[in-house]
């Protein structure tokens, strides 16, 4: 019953109107220090503090130019292809065995206008672009907080990848 009731909490408290956050926790590195599995000049990446299957890792960039998927411009097809190198290398490292098909991988879907000022809810709790890796996921965690199967909430990474190149291409043409 609790699981129900957290699951009606939580589709009762997204955001339907513009939030901006003032504080991002990912740009306050005491906030995730004890938590990076990685690092370069460009980007991080930690383990989520609620983590959905074996291994749940946030790959971002460092800088905080991207609020989420949706400021993405085809220009910035480098910067998703980079995430995706980084997710591999963690792959690689610590989880060399496991199947692809045991890795789910995407972000979450950010502020879209659905009409004058009301927005698609707002699935993303930090404003800082981040990918999610989730190696193993629990099923019902899967299913409902990272769904695969509702775009609304959620996009693959290939599928970002995807619409990326294909502005890329169609910006070409012009």
């Amino acid at each position: 019953m609790g699981r129900i009731q957290a699951f009606f909490h939580y589709l009762t408290h997204l955001e339907w109107t513009e939030r901006v956050q003032t504080n991002c926790t990912f740009c306050d590195r005491s906030k995730f220090e004890a938590n990076i599995v990685y690092e370069d000049e460009n980007f991080l990446a930690i383990n989520n503090r609620r983590k959905a299957g074996l291994h749940h890792w946030l790959i971002m960039p460092k800088t905080h130019k991207w609020r989420d998927i949706e400021g993405l411009a085809y220009e910035d097809a480098h910067l998703v292809q980079s995430m995706v190198r980084l997710k591999d290398k963690l792959l690689e490292k610590h989880c060399s065995t496991v199947s692809p098909t045991d890795i789910h991988t995407g972000f979450h879907r950010g502020r879209r206008i659905l009409f004058g000022d009301m927005y698609w809810p707002d699935i993303v709790s930090i404003h800082h672009l981040h990918m999610h890796v989730i190696v193993k996921p629990r099923f019902w965690i899967k299913f409902f907080k990272y769904p695969s199967w509702l775009p609304l909430m959620w996009k693959s990474e290939k599928q970002v990848e995807r619409e990326l190149n294909k502005g890329s291409r169609e910006g070409a043409k012009r």
